[in-house]
């Protein structure tokens, strides 16, 4: 985390650990510990897929395959049984593009390219070689916040610039990264993005001239392998390098490149370079979608949708709102033929800005709806969007014009058939990978809480109110009482304390910062060694801490998608220990 980032938060947003950390920020979600790989889920309604519901069936997972959905099925012997008659399974649902679970290593900076002309493919942004398999953290916050909105597998890619590797179909849960892939490969990830600093390609158009010049070459190289292949004699190798060589199966119309844009311009251009080169391709993004329909349309690719949407217009100064802020209709109230003749009419050019913005952030909000009503089949993409806003984002589109079982279809069935998985993904079938999202109401329902998801037939607890609970299986008199700790930041060292309190049955406590404020600690675990817990914030965010408790002390880290920090404690006061 930069000076910049803790300026920006600065003080007050939740004790000790949230002064430094940033409130957008979801809690670790408790794994349930492995007795049985087998599930019953009694007397569900069953989503099977949109429009396809079974309203009392029990579905059976086993060894992370639905080995049963039906009304009467047998519930195995040596099942763990969720009774599940107020509950609904859906399929787990697919993430179009993302990069969760995703941890990148640091990069030098364009001060140490010698020649930023011609920099090294590295610097560059050129790394087509690269896979996002051992960049992949299963303790990724990202990952948690989005498996607990619902999200089970995705299509992930790594982060970089122009040409920042292959992506794998990875699931959104598991012990390893080995765990989390199904697949790799699927895609080359690609984007109109420049090199850091003054790096070359340092432009939008000098990016798309070395991506022309990159397919170009790979093809003459595939020309001279495959001329040398056949007659060697008296010829010189080709020349090789990896970055070449893994466009090849692009060439071959084996491999899509995945190309992430949200700009209108940005489309067309990506479009337009696909139709010069003629390689298979896949879009994300279309935040500006609603200007391309015809152009969509005709595109013949896999699409996904962005979920991130637009804030609402605020007033720039003073306390007052604006028709703005609140009607649903700005297109009444704007004059596009507005003047400000003087200084005295300057608020009235301000609200009529306002209510353009208004006026646009309607439109994007109808991107799904208007995309939809045009014929195009879409999935959706987490990139860029909160996971905390999906749920309500979702609504939004819903509210805006997109039917619901189209929602559900571009969260499900959709992502499923466009990324090649149906076989295997997108339905709750006998013989399908066990990812389901169990909730207690119509998931778009405004009260509806999800209370279980399965990945890969591993299954994650949630509580009524949506978030995790915690679980007492040590000795409790190992962890009572009142704990010193210090934080490690990148500001200097803080300092608070933690109380601990409760029995076998349960654990809960208080977090108390250095300014002396309290907030309650939830999500409470200890299995003996392990002792974690979870702190939210008003503002809405939360933290995520797990520590390694050794006597009279201990040790580990406080989490959040900003990061990972240092932190140990002292107890001062409680069982087996003197009051210091």
């Amino acid at each position: 985390m930069t000076a910049s980032t803790f300026r920006r938060y600065g003080l007050g947003l939740l004790g000790l650990v949230l002064l430094v950390l940033p409130s957008r920020l979801c809690a670790q979600d408790y794994e349930v510990p492995t007795v049985t790989d087998t599930y019953a889920l009694r007397n569900a309604r069953v989503v099977q897929a949109p429009g396809q519901v079974l309203e009392s069936a029990t579905v059976v997972v086993r060894d992370g395959v639905i080995e049963a959905v039906e009304e009467n099925a047998e519930v195995p012997y040596d099942a763990r049984t969720i009774e599940a008659d107020s509950l609904v399974v859906y399929a787990g649902f697919i993430d179009g593009l993302s990069h969760a679970g995703v941890e990148m290593p640091d990069t030098e900076d364009d001060e140490d390219v010698e020649d930023p002309g011609t920099p090294p493919p590295d610097a560059a942004g050129i790394q087509p070689d690269r896979s996002v398999r051992p960049f992949l953290s299963p303790e990724e916050s990202d990952l948690r916040s989005l498996r607990k909105a619902g999200f089970t597998l995705g299509h992930v890619a790594p982060e970089g610039q122009m040409l920042p590797g292959a992506s794998a179909h990875v699931f959104y849960g598991g012990e390893t990264a080995n765990d989390m892939v199904l697949e790799t490969g699927p895609t080359l990830f690609a984007q109109l993005q420049t090199a850091d600093g003054y790096v070359y390609p340092a432009t939008d158009m000098a990016v798309i001239a070395k991506m022309r010049q990159l397919y170009r070459e790979a093809e003459r190289r595939q020309q001279l392998d495959a001329a040398y292949e056949r007659n060697p004699t008296g010829r010189s190798q080709p020349p090789q390098d990896p970055q070449h060589s893994a466009l090849f199966p692009v060439l071959n119309g084996e491999t899509p490149l995945a190309f992430y844009a949200d700009e209108a311009l940005s489309l067309h251009r990506i479009l337009a370079l696909r139709q010069e080169l003629g390689f298979p391709l896949v879009l994300a993004g279309l935040e500006e979608g609603h200007e391309l329909v015809g152009t969509l349309r005709q595109a013949d690719a896999p699409l996904f949708l962005t979920l991130d949407l637009p804030e609402e217009p605020t007033r720039t100064s003073g306390s007052d709102t604006t028709v703005a802020d609140t009607t649903g209709t700005p297109s009444r109230y704007y004059s596009p033929d507005l003047q400000t003749p003087s200084h005295e009419t300057v608020a009235e050019e301000e609200e009529n800005l306002e209510l353009r913005h208004a006026m646009e952030r309607q439109t994007y909000l109808e991107t799904a709806a208007t995309l939809h009503e045009a014929g195009l089949e879409f999935g959706f993409t987490s990139r860029e969007a909160d996971p905390g806003d999906i749920r309500d984002n979702l609504r939004t589109m819903i509210d805006q014009g997109l039917p619901e079982q189209t929602a559900l279809a571009a969260l499900t069935t959709r992502p499923a058939a466009l990324l090649g998985l149906d076989n295997r993904l997108g339905t709750v079938e006998e013989g399908k990978i066990a990812n389901l999202v169990v909730t207690d109401g119509p998931y778009f329902g405004e009260d509806a809480s999800v209370q279980h998801v399965f990945v890969d037939g591993q299954l994650y607890d949630y509580g009524a109110d949506g978030s995790d609970e915690g679980e007492v299986s040590g000795d409790v008199s190992a962890v009572l009482g009142t704990w010193s700790y210090t934080l490690e930041t990148p500001q200097g060292d803080l300092s608070g304390e933690v109380t601990i309190e409760g029995d076998e049955s349960g654990l809960d406590g208080t977090f108390v910062g250095p300014q002396g404020d309290e907030q309650s600690l939830q999500s409470v675990s200890f299995d003996g060694t392990t002792l974690s817990f979870t702190v939210n914030s008003p503002q809405g965010g939360s933290v995520s801490v797990s520590v390694t408790v050794e006597g009279e002390t201990f040790d580990g880290s406080a989490s959040t998608s900003g990061g990972s920090f240092p932190i140990s404690g002292e107890r001062t006061s409680g069982p087996d220990a003197t009051q210091r």
